[in-house]
């Protein structure tokens, strides 16, 4: 397949475009794999290397009449995964489309901060690099008009830039102080209607840091992209077409669209079993007392005392947001015309289950008004929410147990960090925990103290600090990681994983975070079918985020896609092979940038598998694991790996 590519190094001021075919890409991470490991090897390099170009653009069905194809995909080397990493950003490809390139890839370092302008008036692409003085950046992250951090930024920007968009569609996505000081920060960007921002339709490029390698390997804050409406052409039929999309789609599925569209989406839009909708509204009462908890203390936690914390997580969290974003119906899209529209939002707040988890149960919080002001904060320093979440939930919980002083941190106080704090008073409990984590995320994103830098590079990173520095602090044999949830690859590589209690979600694969693996929650495999799972979810994953769908209608999209290369582009794809040929490719990468799996190095991860067997169901292991905790977990992660190698023709084992 053929892709137009336009590339910016931005460090010489040199932009240049080509037209790029080669018979295996056929998206944008085949393409970021290509580029990385062929081209500009950036597994020689530190993550922060100029080298370590950022790649981001639209798939192949953008411009399709059908709903979900419209997400824009980064792809970089993670500064703290340490291997490449796929990131996606809801609907802002329905923008980008416009702006007459498929992919864009950035280079070099600006010498200065340094604003990207993408802008096609229909006739040709006009490419701008704006630059910013880094005091001015941080003073507009300080406050502007009201706002601060990510939100601050976008305004000025729509202010500066808006009117050079006037009469295009046109987004702007940009970092935040989070990027410049941490390893974790997010690309921020808001859906734009009549040149104002969308409440509700906020959205991120975050796993692994995005943001932070867009600003700290290129000088780059923000990037605006638009232009003028076009129609795709597509080589093949025309699926810009809705009728001859919806013949496709009916064709496969023997069903109505709409029928089809409607049921394989239920649960983002509106659940009347549930009476609810979105991730928020849908996973809390499905997880019931698996929802983690405290920094993941589940396993010490009875059962009887989850389930009851529980039900106050269902009174103060999931009863309001009901309340306010569903009964309302205060629903929207990302930025893209989509049936689902799966955007919850109350109070001016966009409500997902991920950030308002991270950064709320976990973090101690489980009243939704106390949580605004958390996730709120997070958001705004740009950060991805879902790292600092678990982040802040392990300083929360040091905090509580002696091993860091609040002052050290820079925290007003000490968090109200039990089970009974949460049973007895949680609105008030709630409170406190949410103040601490907004001030904590001010403290890491501004690098306010020598702590708030170090818990800037990750929980695992920071430990090894940590432990040498406090040493005096610690047990015999403890670490101040024991206290952290992370996947750990290599020598320093960590992610956090997504909120649930799944087993997949612990196990160390070439990409983690995200849902390459099977993450199903309160299930205990035995390690050679969950390998099976994980293999089998990863290959569609892959090719949701290589073609920029949206995962939210996967369970529609999934039979139809080889279809579409057929009718589209007449390209016949042989998508589970190609899929295991890119993950291998992956796998190759990781191991030259020297990031290979290892057992996990914290004393929580392994009580979590552990009490996860007899919470699950699965008493052989269960017994095992009573018995001999770390051996046993030591066999079933090498058992896992061993068949997941087996399953992909590779070498990746502990």
């Amino acid at each position: 397949m053929r892709f137009r590519v336009l590339k910016l190094d931005v460090g010489k001021r040199e932009i240049s475009t080509e037209d790029f075919e080669k018979e295996d890409v056929f998206g944008i991470i085949d393409y970021g794999i290509h580029l990385h490991s062929e081209v500009y090897k950036s597994y020689e390099v530190e993550p922060y290397d100029p080298r370590n170009i950022v790649v981001f653009g639209k798939g192949p069905f953008a411009g399709s009449a059908l709903p979900g194809s419209h997400r824009l995909m980064f792809f970089f080397r993670s500064p703290l995964y340490g291997v490449l990493m796929p990131s996606a950003m809801g609907g802002a490809a329905y923008q980008f489309q416009h702006v007459g390139v498929d992919f864009v890839v950035v280079e070099g370092r600006a010498e200065k901060p340094t604003v990207v302008v993408l802008k096609n008036d229909g006739e040709r692409l006009e490419v701008n690099l704006l630059q910013m003085e880094l005091d001015k950046v941080i003073e507009i992250w300080r406050g502007y008009k009201g706002e601060e951090g990510v939100y601050a930024l976008t305004q000025y920007l729509l202010d500066t830039l808006g009117k050079e968009f006037e009469g295009m569609k046109f987004r702007i996505a940009v970092v935040g102080p989070a990027a410049l000081n941490t390893n974790y920060g997010a690309i921020f960007s808001q859906a734009l209607r009549n040149g104002k921002r969308m409440v509700g339709s906020e959205d991120w490029a975050a796993r692994g840091g995005p943001g932070s390698v867009l600003l700290r390997a290129h000088n780059v804050v923000a990037i605006a992209f638009g232009g003028k409406p076009r129609k795709k052409a597509f080589p093949g039929e025309d699926i810009g077409s809705f009728k001859t999309a919806k013949g496709i789609v009916e064709g496969v599925h023997k069903k109505p669209y709409n029928e089809v569209v409607s049921e394989k989406t239920v649960k983002y839009r509106f659940n009347p079993k549930l009476n609810t909708g979105g991730t928020f509204g849908g996973n809390y009462p499905a997880e019931g007392d698996l929802v983690p908890i405290l920094n993941w203390q589940m396993p010490y936690i009875p059962k009887e005392d989850r389930i009851r914390i529980h039900e106050n997580i269902m009174k103060h969290y999931w009863g309001p947001f009901n309340e306010e974003a569903i009964k309302t119906k205060n629903w929207t899209t990302c930025g893209e015309p989509c049936p689902v529209v799966c955007k919850k939002h109350r109070r001016g707040h966009h409500v997902e289950y991920e950030p308002y988890e991270a950064n709320g149960p976990l973090s101690g919080s489980i009243s939704l008004r106390a949580s605004d002001i958390s996730v709120h904060a997070v958001d705004a320093m740009g950060f991805d929410a879902i790292e600092f979440g678990g982040t802040a939930a392990w300083i929360l919980e040091l905090v509580h147990r002696g091993l860091l002083k609040p002052e050290e941190v820079g925290l007003s106080g000490k968090p109200e960090f039990t089970k009974e704090a949460l049973l007895e008073k949680p609105v008030e409990t709630s409170e406190v925990n949410a103040k601490l984590v907004a001030e904590l995320a001010h403290r890491v994103a501004f690098a306010e103290n020598e702590i708030a830098k170090i818990i800037g590079l990750g929980k695992r990173k920071a430990s090894r600090i940590l432990d040498e520095k406090f040493k005096d602090r610690l047990a015999y044999g403890e670490s101040f990681k024991d206290y952290g949830v992370f996947v750990p690859l290599g020598e320093d590589g960590e992610i956090t994983p997504t909120m649930y209690w799944a087993i997949g979600n612990y196990i160390p694969l070439p990409i983690q975070g995200r849902y390459w693996t099977f993450y199903q929650f309160g299930v205990f495999l035995e390690p050679e079918e969950l390998a099976q799972k994980i293999v089998a979810s990863a290959i569609w994953e892959f090719w949701y985020d290589n073609v920029g769908w949206c995962r939210f209608h996967r369970g529609w999209m999934k039979p139809v896609l080889k279809v579409l290369f057929m009718e589209a582009y007449g390209v016949n794809v042989d998508m589970e092979e190609h899929a295991k040929k890119q993950m291998r490719k992956l796998i190759e990468y990781a191991k030259k940038a020297g990031y290979e799996p290892v057992f996990w190095d914290s004393m929580r991860v392994i009580d979590l598998v552990a009490a996860g067997a007899e919470e699950f169901g699965n008493e052989a292991w269960a017994e095992r694991f009573k018995a001999d905790k770390i051996g046993t977990a030591k066999e079933y992660l090498k058992r896992v790996l061993r068949t997941y190698s087996q399953l992909l023709g590779v070498e990746w084992e502990i």
